[in-house]
């Protein structure tokens, strides 16, 4: 029998993982108690990679000193590795603290509390009663102190938390989060290393760190503007979405869990002068919801809050379009009071839906060239002579479909999504009766109902959206579906 425990321990190790041990497991288990934690760590970990069909678990059983059903349990079912910030004086220097990590694994629901350093008992019962389960836990250092106990709990009670996340801090039975030492050089040590530190500075109660980590279903504000960052807070007042979760502001919680600061949630554009303001504003709105998306896991149902020109709104319902709910907020003065009013849709697919009947929508279709001018005419202002006048200098005989409800004016804001949906149903008509090689959109109506109809239109055709620009009296092509077709699909491909 070979004296493994005499070994070099990186020797030892290295032979292990290229697999010349293999015929040797049940030798190198039976000197478990003479091996470092490293190379217990090591031992499990690869038996549990490469090994777990192979081993026995009546060996494991036999050197822990468990049942075999637990020994099978550590080999073959799913387990949570985590990583512990651990401190020690600089034996160079001991007025300094070194930073170290610890690299661990937990596995859930075994019978009874099993690990490789049973020093750490009294602390491992304790998260035992918090969390309501037994599991097996292995480090690959051996250390004292509780600040171990934070990332443990978190790795036992989470699926899934982001990759440079990381968390120290002891916890007692109810869940409270104690502080530990060395906090000061263990944030300058995740800073460094470009992680995230969850410290008790941070949080006082785990049930925080669960609430925020397992939601599935957000409720999330989203202003945009082309005036200043102060419309923020007034559209704010009225946002009927979640505003705190377990006792933490939203706002906060999405910085400290996901990285999410305060700005991802709105964007102020600035006026809209040239085509490269109405692009930068587009692509900033999709990287904002995209990296939003990409972060934070389940269903996400945004609020939107916009104020600006139309042209846009229609444009980023067009780079929003999805299969999630949403609520849309029109700005107006009912009564002498202006306010947000919130439109909600729960799937987008309602506003897509063919309509046989229209009960708002009064369509005007003119049939003549390949080119059809699509005209949102909702509002006061009556867009349709100066269109006609702008588009015969720069199409050829186009047709001509004028979406618009009898009277005009003053819709309604209880109609607004009905009428978006008779739009979108008319448009999606008119483009499975005829073929047409562009599509020409100008805009005279709420921001609700350009926001929407640009949902169920999508961005499957070639074409542009124009805008009234006031400084030039004139109709000027602001967005082209290429771009916003381009813009989708590179975040696709990505």
């Amino acid at each position: 029998m070979f004296r493994f425990e005499s070994f070099e321990e990186n020797h030892l190790l290295e032979f292990l993982w290229l697999g010349f041990l293999d015929d040797y497991i049940e030798e190198l288990y039976q000197r478990w108690d003479e091996f470092s934690a490293k190379i217990q760590f090591e031992l499990i970990r690869y038996s549990r990679e490469r090994l777990s069909n192979f081993l026995s678990p009546s060996i494991l059983a036999k050197v822990l000193h468990i049942k075999a059903q637990d020994a099978e349990i550590i080999l073959q079912h799913q387990g949570k590795p985590f990583e512990v910030l651990l401190t020690e004086r600089d034996p160079f220097d001991p007025t300094k603290v070194i930073v170290n990590t610890c690299q661990a694994i937990a596995i859930p629901h075994t019978s009874k509390i099993i690990t490789n350093l049973p020093e750490l008992r009294s602390a491992l019962t304790t998260l035992k009663k918090l969390l309501g389960m037994n599991f097996a836990v292995f480090f690959d250092t051996r250390f004292i102190g509780k600040s171990f106990m934070l990332p443990l709990a978190t790795a036992l009670a989470l699926e899934n938390v982001p990759a440079d996340l990381r968390f120290t801090g002891a916890l007692n039975a109810r869940g409270d989060i104690l502080e530990v030492d060395h906090l000061k050089e263990k944030i300058a040590y995740a800073k460094e290393h470009g992680l995230r530190l969850i410290t008790p500075l941070d949080v006082k109660h785990f049930e925080i760190i669960t609430t925020f980590l397992k939601k599935d279903y957000w409720s999330l504000p989203f202003y945009l503007t082309s005036y200043g960052k102060e419309e923020v807070s007034y559209f704010l007042k009225f946002y009927q979405g979640e505003r705190e979760l377990a006792g933490m502001d939203l706002f906060k919680g999405l910085k400290l869990f996901y990285n999410l600061s305060e700005d991802s949630f709105y964007l102020v554009t600035g006026q809209l002068k040239k085509s490269q303001d109405w692009e930068a504003s587009c692509q900033q709105f999709y990287e904002k919801l995209t990296s939003i998306k990409h972060r934070l896991s389940g269903t996400k149902v945004f609020h939107f809050g916009m104020r600006t020109a139309s042209a846009l709104s229609f444009a980023l319902g067009v780079l929003f379009s999805t299969s999630e709910p949403f609520v849309f907020y029109h700005y107006q003065t009912v009564e002498g009071k202006t306010s947000y009013h919130p439109l909600r849709v729960d799937s987008p697919r309602f506003l897509k839906e063919r309509q046989s009947f229209y009960r708002h929508l009064k369509p005007k279709f003119e049939k003549r060239g390949d080119d059809l001018v699509v005209i949102l005419n909702f509002s006061h202002h009556e867009p349709v002579a100066d269109v006609k006048n702008y588009v015969a200098t720069h199409l050829s005989d186009p047709s001509f479909l004028v979406l618009e409800t009898e009277p005009r004016g003053n819709i309604p804001i209880s109609a607004m999504v009905e009428i978006s949906r008779e739009s979108a149903s008319f448009l999606q008509k008119i483009r499975q009766e005829y073929s047409f090689k562009s599509y020409h959109f100008f805009f005279s109506c709420p921001l609700p109902i350009a926001f929407m109809v640009g949902v169920a239109f999508g961005h499957y055709v070639d074409g542009y959206l124009y805008n009234f620009q006031k400084e030039d009296l004139l109709y000027q092509p602001v967005l082209d579906f290429k771009f916003l077709r381009k813009l989708r699909g590179s975040h696709v491909r990505n």
